[in-house]
């Protein structure tokens, strides 16, 4: 072989090297260039995560300041309110037992109403009686249990009313014994020395509530003639 071919031979091995080389500096570049642009594009995901968390938690914190001083704002005004509260309930008993004096004052005979206990009563055949406040929340109902006893030589027909009345004195309603709902004496009569109970049940007018009440007692006639 001679030494020219054995030149070409050389150059075109050479001119295949430099060939490779490029090609693979080429491809080498292309790798490092995708693998920028995919740690750019991360980048910019994270940087776009972080600014999404920075301003949630932004917008967090400054609801949670407003709703701190919302609630510090509702304990200094409940606090304020219970102190007044506090300074006017003595007024508010002060009043309360004025009215309460007016009212009993000016309608002699009226008793507290009191649910639950045992109120005697002074007036003849009376003995007691017990209010229950009965029904529902929206639907209040009053039962009273009323004891008689004659202490009399003979037998008697009693009729006892008992009349509610409000704070202010005002008449609310009424409930009787002895009598039908068209007032006609029953002749339920009460013998010498004999106890009996009666229990009825009222409802008052437009979901009033009495304050207090008053026991009246009475015959018919036809005993009352015969005393």
């Amino acid at each position: 072989m001679s030494d020219q071919t054995t030149s070409v031979m050389t150059t075109e091995k050479n001119e295949k090297n430099i060939e490779r080389r490029y090609r693979v500096r080429r491809q080498s570049n292309g790798v490092h260039r995708h693998s920028r642009r995919r740690s750019l594009r991360t980048i910019y995901i994270l940087s776009t995560l972080v600014l999404v968390l920075f301003l949630l938690l932004l917008v967090v914190s400054i609801r949670l300041s407003l709703y701190a001083k919302e609630v510090h704002d509702l304990t200094v005004l409940q606090h304020k309110q219970e102190l007044e509260l506090e300074s006017l309930r003595p007024k508010v008993a002060s009043l309360e037992a004025e009215i309460a004096e007016l009212v009993q004052g000016r309608l002699p005979g009226l008793k507290p109403l009191q649910f639950d206990k045992v109120i005697p009563i002074k007036k003849k055949y009376v003995r007691n009686i017990i209010f229950t406040l009965i029904g529902t929340e929206d639907d209040h109902r009053y039962e009273y249990k009323l004891t008689l006893k004659n202490d009399g030589l003979t037998g008697v027909h009693p009729i006892v009313r008992v009349i509610f009345f409000d704070h202010l004195g005002i008449q609310l309603g009424d409930s009787t014994i002895g009598v039908d709902k068209d007032n006609v004496p029953t002749l339920d009569i009460l013998e010498r020395g004999e106890v009996r109970s009666y229990t009825k049940v009222v409802q008052l007018p437009d979901g009033k509530q009495p304050r207090y009440f008053k026991v009246e007692v009475d015959l018919p006639e036809y005993q009352k003639i015969k005393e």
